[in-house]
């Protein structure tokens, strides 16, 4: 699904990333871990390309990303299959949660699925919340909210940077249930970078880096 070869990420002469190959398959449930600063949040933007590679190869569905994203039609689909949950998503206070949760399918001009829909809050546990204000959700609700506006979309990949970096212990288990369940049911292959042994310790593969460079574990 996505192999990068031999990448390189350089920011103002400072190589951020070094040398990078990673295979990462359907199904995969993977933890980017590493210090503050590593480089993990670089590398989950280049799979989103949100950020691009400096050099290397990075193929997604066995796709160079460079032809995907000069098509229209191949980015819109891969903008479709990846979901993203970062530490810069914010519900939006003038919308409710239904239309926080919908605003990918608004902005990509997309048809819900109402039953995808009703299965995703039931599962994700927030039904019983919808018609609550969005000022008064807990830290958990709006992470399962955000997750929500994540898999709208029914993403064959998640990306999740620090998904429970602002919750306590309860909340935080709780999210990492849903993701596995996530990953073991729906075959959803997840990425998160994440410094909660609690979450890696329940992944497949252990992407480590340290001062840009990558182990396996």
């Amino acid at each position: 699904m996505i192999k990068i070869r031999n990448l390189f990420k350089v920011i103002d002469d400072k190589e951020i990333l070094k040398n990078l190959n990673i295979n990462i398959n359907k199904g995969d449930f993977v933890s980017v871990v590493g210090p503050s600063g590593s480089g993990k949040t670089t590398l989950l933007n280049i799979i989103l390309s949100i950020s691009m590679k400096s050099s290397g190869t990075y193929r997604f569905n066995e796709e160079n990303i460079e032809d995907i994203l000069n098509s229209t039609s191949k980015i819109r689909s891969f903008r479709k299959s990846v979901g993203i949950m970062s530490t810069f998503s914010h519900l939006l206070p003038n919308l409710d949660i239904k239309d926080n949760i919908l605003l990918p399918t608004i902005i990509s001009d997309l048809n819900l699925n109402n039953d995808y829909y009703d299965s995703l809050i039931e599962k994700l546990k927030i039904d019983n919340i919808m018609k609550n204000e969005v000022s008064s959700l807990s830290s958990g609700e709006k992470q399962r909210v955000l997750l929500a506006r994540a898999l709208i979309l029914n993403p064959t990949v998640l990306v999740a940077d620090e998904p429970t970096s602002n919750l306590d212990k309860e909340n935080a288990l709780n999210m990492i249930d849903i993701l596995c369940n996530l990953n073991e049911q729906n075959k959803t292959t997840i990425i998160i970078a994440t410094h909660d042994d609690n979450i890696y310790n329940k992944t497949n593969l252990i992407l480590r880096i340290e001062d840009g460079n990558l182990s396996e574990e």
